[in-house]
């Protein structure tokens, strides 16, 4: 995939006043889980008039946005998540969510903004594509599963040659990103044990 146009940040700089109101506006309206039908509408009207093509599925709200340059290549995934988590918000701002037990407190409102801006600024660039951009919107990410149900669904079928995702960290340097090879952030899982023996009293085993 080549892209050799310049002006970049000045076509992002462009932008950034839509993507603050969509950021707070998929805030102001929090969803749960793998059922996210506002931020879904939002992300759609966003998107509305790009040359892309959609796939949905009957397990989850997740969308799968697919951008197809003039030319064959290699096929790249972009992913953001779009779901909230089960908080109270109490941080008083004017776009505070509104959804009660529901808050944008992960970053995820802010994912959903920054996946469009790149689906909108790629669309621009379409003709200088060689290749397939997939934009996947996933709900779910909290503990559901949303992208194990979204591949089960066939969404991502065939699978791209490379998937990246980004995670906001707001106690990194403003403008910086990090990164290395292999696992980054961690993950929560369940761990169960059973201990099969006598029971006992911790002062006499």
């Amino acid at each position: 995939m080549t892209l050799t146009d310049t002006p970049w940040r000045e076509d992002a700089e462009a932008l950034l006043p839509d993507l603050v109101a969509l950021r707070r506006a998929v805030h102001r309206e929090p969803e749960l889980g793998l059922q996210n039908p506002k931020t879904l509408a939002k992300i759609k009207t966003a998107l509305a008039g790009l040359p892309l093509e959609y796939r949905e599925g009957p397990s989850t709200t997740g969308l799968i946005a697919i951008l197809r340059g003039p030319a064959n290549g290699r096929t790249v995934l972009l992913r953001g998540d779009t779901d909230a988590l089960p908080l109270h918000e109490d941080t008083g701002l004017e776009f505070s969510s509104g959804t009660a037990g529901a808050m944008h407190a992960c970053g995820h409102d802010t994912h959903v903004a920054m996946l469009t801006g790149a689906a909108r600024m790629l669309c621009a660039r379409r003709e200088q594509l060689t290749g397939t951009v997939v934009f996947m919107f996933q709900p779910g990410e909290e503990g559901h599963h949303g992208a194990r149900f979204m591949l089960d669904d066939g969404l991502i079928d065939p699978l791209p040659d490379a998937a990246f995702a980004l995670h906001i960290m707001p106690n990194a340097p403003h403008g910086m990103f990090t990164g290395r090879a292999g696992p980054l952030l961690a993950s929560s899982d369940v761990l169960s044990i059973k201990v099969i023996g006598k029971g006992g009293h911790a002062s006499m085993p």
